[in-house]
């Protein structure tokens, strides 16, 4: 039986020179050999190091629960004899021959669990219950093993992000070659560039309207199939809901091309994507009221041919049909015929 072969001793330890500590090879996440209170012996991962008591804390999962304790570091030093210093003499017989077993008067120590550690005789043979191990001669890092859950994530992540590269990759290829069939590809390149650099903001239905004697507002028109055709620039940009930029190629001595932004300010600036209702909202709608409150209103479209007036006052075109009830004409009737009974007097 093991316990034939381990014998508690006095605290006073005469027989066995006690190991002074060597610090250098003490550190947290290190694995090391530590021996259970059933006499197991088997290796623990170094968890925290406390100079001041002379002890270690170590953990380790059995049957998937993590378990640890403190430890002094005699004992370590005792199991573990590559951690103590070179300046000690080396036991003669192996770990492998030594049984350990846990000492009554040290056991009652707050502090760590210490152990003694006898030798066998040579006739004795140890039975199958005393365990042994065999202690690396360094001790080694435990590699942390990552869960697959952990693993697949780190997976996935690495994809996004490589998506993300392509994706950012193809857009400047695209916002460089946007334009590449054009003749004044390099103005219009400019014109992008100066664009992406300004804080625009589109005008909103939301937004309140300023009581004012006249208004002038401006529409910009987006270019038409023949215009686009012809690959003319378009060199209008509306930023806010009241300013108009216009961006003129200019030319210096050495032939270098530069733009020339000039701005404009109005009461309103509606952008191409504005829709006839909103132009209404902010146009011709106040005007409606003002003539039912006995006011007298005048409210035209002015611009070169082809410039968008037809299709602001009269409706949009499909072809050669157009919708007139999404014209101003149509949509000030529409607000007539449903002003509330105190304007209609």
């Amino acid at each position: 039986m093991a316990s034939q072969l381990c014998l508690p001793v006095a605290p006073s330890l005469s027989s066995l020179k006690t190991v002074k500590p060597h610090f250098r090879d003490i550190q947290v996440g290190i694995c090391v050999a530590i021996q259970r209170s059933d006499g197991r012996i088997h290796l623990a991962l170094i968890t925290e190091f406390k100079r001041e008591n002379s002890c270690v804390t170590v953990e380790w999962v059995e049957k998937g629960v993590k378990k640890g304790k403190k430890i002094d570091l005699e004992t370590i030093f005792l199991l573990n004899p590559a951690l103590a210093s070179a300046e000690h003499p080396k036991p003669s017989r192996s770990l492998a021959s030594l049984s350990v077993a846990p000492s009554s008067t040290i056991r009652n120590r707050c502090m760590a669990t210490s152990w003694i550690a006898t030798i066998p005789q040579k006739n004795e043979t140890p039975s199958e219950e005393s365990l042994t191990v065999k202690v690396p001669s360094r001790p080694c890092l435990m590699k942390q093993k990552k869960s697959p859950c952990l693993r697949e994530i780190e997976k996935l992540q690495k994809q996004r992000e490589k998506r993300r590269r392509l994706q950012l990759e193809i857009r400047a290829q695209r916002a460089l070659n946007v334009h590449t069939g054009n003749p004044n590809y390099e103005i219009m390149r400019m014109i992008d560039e100066y664009r992406r650099q300004l804080d625009s903001s589109k005008m909103s239905s939301l937004e309140p309207r300023e009581d004012r004697r006249i208004y002038v507002c401006v529409r910009k028109r987006p270019l038409n199939q023949q215009e686009t055709t012809m690959k003319d620039l378009d060199i209008i940009t509306i930023p806010s809901h009241n300013v108009v930029m216009v961006h003129e190629s200019k030319q210096k001595v050495d032939l270098t091309r530069y733009l020339e932004n000039q701005t404009f300010c109005f009461d309103h600036a509606f952008d191409d994507t504005a829709s006839n209702e909103l132009v209404y909202q902010f146009t011709a709608q106040p005007l409606v009221e003002s003539i039912f409150r006995k006011g007298m209103a005048t409210c035209f479209a002015y611009g070169q041919t082809g410039s968008g007036k037809t299709h602001t006052m009269g409706g949009a075109f499909s072809g050669r049909d157009q919708d007139c009830s999404k014209g101003i004409y149509s949509l000030a009737l529409s607000s007539a015929a449903l002003l509330p009974v105190p304007f209609v007097t």
